[in-house]
């Protein structure tokens, strides 16, 4: 029985729970969870990136600037935590805390150039990651299960009470 690959093919010996486990979706969506968590933090890794500054990075997209409360909101970080996460991007040169025009006791913090090139980074090495995961299905496929998966996504954040979640996801 093959459960996953990782960057390989590992086989597992069938020991008469191949029926039980191919029967529980909670299992194998947890198995392709981990599988996706793991293959994910690798290649955050391999760009020297936490999962944090990735949403940081993210989140600054479609704001262009904002505050270190916004950027917390929108990743879900708490702001106090949010401080050494935005330093250490300062510090790698991928943010910038600017003064805030409107506050001049407020810093917003923006992506620079060499942020947004790491943007793009982030972008296609997460569709080759994609890509790797969904090589079986067709684009429709991969369409219709994308949009099936947010919508399980949107549900689970509201049966949970997770505010975070349900904004991410719309």
């Amino acid at each position: 029985m093959l459960i996953l690959r990782y960057d390989g093919v590992v086989a597992q010996e069938d020991t008469g729970t191949e029926q039980y486990l191919l029967g529980s979706t909670g299992y194998l969506l947890a198995r392709v969870g981990m599988e996706a968590r793991r293959a994910w933090a690798q290649m955050l890794g391999g760009l020297g990136l936490t999962p944090h500054q990735f949403g940081m990075l993210m989140a600054l997209v479609p704001l262009t600037a904002a505050s270190q409360q916004q950027l917390s909101r929108a990743v879900g970080v708490d702001p106090r935590n949010a401080v050494p996460i935005i330093d250490a991007l300062q510090h790698r040169g991928l943010v910038e805390r600017r003064a805030d025009p409107a506050d001049r006791r407020r810093h917003t913090i923006a992506l620079t150039a060499a942020g947004q090139a790491m943007v793009g980074e982030l972008r296609q090495s997460g569709q080759e990651l994609e890509d790797r995961f969904l090589d079986s299905l067709t684009e429709a496929e991969r369409a219709g299960q994308r949009g099936a998966a947010l919508e399980r996504a949107r549900i689970a954040a509201v049966l949970v009470g997770s505010s975070v979640a349900g904004a991410a996801l719309g």
